[in-house]
């Protein structure tokens, strides 16, 4: 799906280009054109240019002459687009004059036939009861009688039903083109908003619109089969009654005074009570078959104005669409210019500026803010959609908040960061107890290179270690290289009681001094950044040698400075401390020693087992 919609922009990305550019091109053109034919019209030109410039002059028209086709042919695709819609407009303004705009019409006829249907409504329910108490020896033929009076009366309100049937499909006839008149005069000469919340709409009415069109021809279908029967109906009562006529013309004539038959008139009878019954049931019949007609028609109506809004809607999505690309076309010019002068200023200016961490994360921050930059011209050109996700997401924006509170929190660590530059890629740090070098800082994590641990010395141990960056607010952070690269370091080293003091401190000093001389010259350079960022004094930087009285010795602080990444000065100073002690033999280093004191007991046999006659036995602990 990403893969589709990157091919759509691009595709249209190039069209708008081409687009734009055909029209430069014309321009750049003509004025070739106009330029070589003042040339050749100026007789000092040299006659011996006169067949190239011609050759120019004639490939220049010959290319403008299909610039200009291609440019009349898309104006001629556009403005029949325009005609095809407008055209469209016509045919329902058109239509919509066949339908009449008051209802007070159908709403009296309306009010009639409810009155209507409520008498004969009273007139079946008067016929039902009276079948019910008619009794005695005549009930047989009353009760048929009745049946067929019964029957006419359904066969009435049957009617009066499908005429109040027709008569609301009429009123919703009269509504349906009252909306889309009034829909047609607010479209005139109004611009639609180009937005994809407008088309979403435009898609969900043209969507509405399509599912009622199918309803309309299933009930319209519906009807039809009704018509069919009720025609079908009206044709086979009219038949009987012709038949009723001819039977009751053959009646009559096997009939008369002088031959009296009681059964032939009671036959005679009934056929003339059938011709009556069937004579007022064709009326209703055929009021039926126009009320259904008329239903139908209204329908068929209904049916052409929602097919005919069916069409408009959809030829204004496709000329919705065409704006809205076109509309996109500043933006993405925009967005295009930014990540070219991104990938520019990335890869050829910044690596004159900036080497190895500050390259990298000068890469990252212009990443950051050309995207930045790109999610700011979007939402000015696409402030009305926002406005539709910012709705929908208002509804859930506190759940959001609270099941991505860490989120949140790592994403204004990140800020902070950047903001303060406290510390930087290439910083040691030690939060929470890990020591590390920072390596990468993302906009929710920082990525550490692990220092020391069990390895005991200042040394990469070969993992990283993965912080979010919530941690700038809950933990206390310890930057090693912050305004400058050099930290104090403390060697301890304890001397016996008996060793010359004034000795070892003159020893210390001098390797101190020797050993350190280059780091606190480099040191010094550094002196004024903590000076001039905090308005602080930083430390006086020369070797410092602090003393003390311990319970072995007298113990020397040697205080010196060191790079936070050379891990050497230390092993520099013991060695030549190592090696300063052996020619110093008087300068004694002390250490923990065990004493055990053994008491012998008086015994009167010799002591066979003790070799030595001193009471006590000293050695140093292990």
């Amino acid at each position: 799906m990403r893969s589709i919609f990157l091919r759509f922009l691009l595709a249209t990305l190039l069209c708008t280009v081409g687009w734009a550019r055909d029209e430069q091109r014309i321009t750049q053109l003509k004025e070739g054109v106009k330029s070589l034919e003042a040339v050749m019209a100026d007789s000092n030109s040299p006659s011996a240019d006169r067949p190239r410039l011609q050759r120019k002059l004639d490939s220049l028209k010959q290319e403008l002459e299909i610039l200009e086709k291609r440019e009349e042919i898309e104006t001629r695709d556009r403005l029949r687009k325009a005609t095809i819609q407008g055209e469209t407009q016509e045919k329902l303004r058109e239509r919509l004059q066949t339908v009449s705009s008051v209802p007070t019409v159908v709403e009296a006829r309306q009010k009639q036939l409810e009155v209507s249907r409520a008498k004969v409504t009273s007139e079946r329910d008067a016929l039902i009861k009276l079948k019910a108490d008619t009794l005695g020896a005549k009930a047989e033929t009353r009760q048929a009688e009745l049946d067929e009076q019964l029957f006419n009366k359904n066969e009435e309100i049957r009617a009066i039903a499908l005429q109040q049937d027709a008569a609301e499909y009429e009123q919703m006839l009269i509504q349906l083109a009252k909306k889309l008149r009034e829909q047609l005069l607010n479209e005139e000469g109004a611009t639609p908003r180009l937005s994809i919340r407008t088309w979403i709409e435009k898609r969900e009415a043209l969507q509405m619109h399509t599912d009622r069109v199918q309803q309309l021809r299933g009930k319209s279908a519906s009807i039809g089969r009704n018509f069919q029967v009720a025609r079908a109906g009206l044709e086979s009562g009219r038949e009987r009654l012709a038949n009723l006529d001819e039977e009751l013309l053959m009646l009559e004539r096997q009939s008369g005074f002088l031959r009296r038959n009681v059964e032939l008139e009671r036959l005679l009878a009934t056929q003339r009570a059938q011709k009556q019954f069937v004579g007022l049931r064709l009326p209703f019949l055929s009021d039926q078959t126009e009320a259904l007609q008329r239903a139908q028609e209204i329908i068929g109506s209904q049916q052409k104005l929602v097919e005919y809004e069916v069409t408009l809607l959809g030829e204004q999505m496709e000329a919705m669409k065409e704006a809205y690309v076109n509309r996109l076309l500043p933006p993405i010019t925009a967005v295009a210019i930014l990540f070219l002068i991104y990938l520019l200023s990335s890869r050829l200016l910044l690596p004159l500026r900036y080497k190895k961490e500050e390259l990298f994360m000068a890469r990252r921050l212009g990443r950051y803010g050309t995207f930045l930059l790109i999610t700011l011209i979007m939402v000015l050109y696409l402030i009305e959609d926002l406005q539709l996700i910012a709705a929908t997401l208002g509804l859930v924006s506190a759940a959001i908040v609270i099941a991505l509170q860490d989120v949140c929190i790592s994403f204004f660590g990140w800020s902070v960061i950047m903001v303060s530059r406290k510390f930087v890629i290439g910083d040691r740090l030690e939060i929470d107890g890990t020591l590390g070098d920072v390596i990468d800082i993302q906009l929710l994590r920082t990525t550490l290179l692990e220092i020391n641990n069990w390895l005991g010395v200042d040394q990469p141990t070969g993992r990283v270690v993965v912080i979010p960056n919530s941690f700038v607010f809950r933990s206390k952070v310890f930057n090693s290289s912050h305004c400058h690269p050099y930290t104090w370091e403390k060697l301890e080293v304890t001397i016996t009681f008996s060793t010359p003091v004034a000795d070892a401190t003159a020893l210390f000093e001098r390797i101190l001094e020797e050993e350190t001389r280059q780091d606190f010259a480099d040191a010094q350079k550094y002196s004024t950044a903590m000076l001039q960022r905090y308005g602080v004094e930083d430390a006086e930087y020369k070797p410092k040698i602090y003393t003390r009285i311990t319970d072995n010795g007298i113990t020397f602080s040697l205080l010196y400075v060191g790079h936070f990444r050379d891990t050497t000065t230390r092993n520099k100073i013991n060695l030549r401390l190592i090696a300063e002690l052996e020619q110093n033999r008087h300068i004694q280093l002390a250490y923990k020693t065990l004493s055990i004191q053994t008491t012998v007991a008086e015994t009167d046999k010799p002591a066979a087992v003790l070799h030595s006659r001193a009471p006590f036995a000293t050695r140093p602990a292990g």
